[in-house]
């Protein structure tokens, strides 16, 4: 009997998705129980960004960067596969587009793996890089596949899964916004300069604040949704690989000079 999530590839968007609520949920546990941040909405960095939260978070979070970077390369081929077999014109809007979205994929995992690796204590423009890329062109990734989606249909897919991604690529796009515009009203560091982790309601900007932790929480949440759009497509792909072996040996000069060596008593037991 196989399971569903064991059809095809199904397993991989299904690791990536539990494997990144894992991470979130595992650094919010430990930086809580240390008091580094406050219960209610800290930033999903904030909870990463002392140690030892900071080396289990990095660490984590780059699996997840690498799982993505998989998922992303497997959505990129199947497409890929689909244009090659149905040889339509029309679509070859959608073949610039898909190659467009593995560019977007690659720069979209190294955000991931920058803001895994760069705390926003020790680097802090480098981490927002990160984020933008990741959440920014993630957000622009959602839109492409979508509109990849809707192109595709009635030939591959049905109107319903264009619909469901759509509906993820709107919140995605509103948490985005209204995230940004929140953050641009308040005011992450202190009088120090330091990294301001501990909010309490009254203070100058706590509204604002919340408002964008919320919704980057809601923003990372809709991202790994979309990763969800994918398992039943995944469910109808397998990727594999072809060993072939150039020459018999490792010798360049081919077998004759594995006989000479062997002859002139080089090869030791």
């Amino acid at each position: 009997m196989v399971f569903w999530f064991q059809r095809g590839m199904a397993f991989l968007p299904i690791f990536l998705v539990v494997w990144t609520y894992l991470t979130f949920m595992t650094s919010y546990i430990i930086a809580v129980s240390r008091g580094d941040v406050d219960p209610g909405f800290p930033y999903i960095s904030d909870t990463g960004a002392r140690r030892p939260e900071s080396s289990i978070f990095g660490q984590m979070l780059n699996i997840s960067a690498v799982a993505a970077l998989a998922c992303l390369y497997i959505r990129y081929k199947q497409v890929d596969g689909y244009l090659e077999k149905l040889e339509m014109t029309k679509f070859n809007i959608v073949n610039r587009l898909n190659k467009i979205g593995m560019f977007f994929s690659v720069l979209i995992c190294l955000g991931i793996s920058l803001v895994a690796n760069f705390q926003e204590t020790s680097v802090l423009y480098v981490h927002l890089v990160g984020a933008m890329l990741a959440f920014g062109l993630g957000t622009l990734y959602e839109f492409l596949q979508t509109y990849i989606t809707y192109k595709m249909h009635p030939e591959v897919n049905g109107r319903r899964i264009f619909h469901a991604r759509l509906a993820v690529c709107v919140v995605s796009l509103m948490a985005f916004v209204g995230g940004f515009i929140a953050t641009s009203c308040t005011t992450t560091v202190n009088e120090a300069g330091d990294i301001k982790f501990h909010w309490k309601p009254g203070q100058p900007g706590y509204s604002a604040h919340l408002a964008s932790t919320i919704l980057e929480w809601v923003l990372a949440g809709s991202f790994l949704a979309y990763f969800f759009t994918f398992i039943r497509d995944f469910q109808q792909i397998t990727i594999g690989t072809n060993t072939e072996l150039h020459h018999e040996t490792l010798y360049h000069d081919g077998v004759e000079q594995l006989h000479d060596e062997i002859e002139d008593g080089d090869i030791v037991a």
